[in-house]
């Protein structure tokens, strides 16, 4: 006669073993979904586990020191060299827009290949 642990750890057995073969005979991708899924599961309770007996034995720790506020100095530091920044972009800014070429004008017609206009006679081509 089994006694009841037994019994459990069969009827555990028995149930993932069952489950097990469905998930086989569903094919590749449902088994990878399934282990995947029984991974989590198992990685939960594991950090879950590792939460509550870090829980227990951690020591109290002690409250952190406050935050020293800054000097005047410091900021106008920061603040200048923040303007000292802006200053540079605008800098580049204004060069690359004054290094840039006007187009010409665009023509009052488009060129023709026939005879001129002005009377004088087309140069021949070599």
């Amino acid at each position: 006669m089994t006694t009841a642990p037994d019994r459990a750890t069969a009827k555990k057995a028995l149930g993932l073993a069952r489950e097990t073969a469905t998930t086989l005979a569903k094919g590749p991708a449902a088994t990878g979904f399934v282990v995947t899924r029984k991974g989590v599961q198992v990685l939960r309770a594991r950090r879950a586990r590792a939460r509550d007996e870090s829980a227990a034995s951690a020591p109290v720790r002690a409250p952190r020191p406050a935050r020293k506020r800054r000097s005047g100095r410091s900021r106008v530091v920061r603040w200048g060299l923040l303007g000292l920044a802006a200053a540079a972009a605008a800098g580049a800014v204004a060069a690359a827009r004054s290094r840039r070429t006007e187009l010409p004008p665009p023509a009052a017609e488009p060129p023709r290949l026939d005879t001129p206009v002005n009377g004088s006679r087309p140069t021949p081509q070599p």
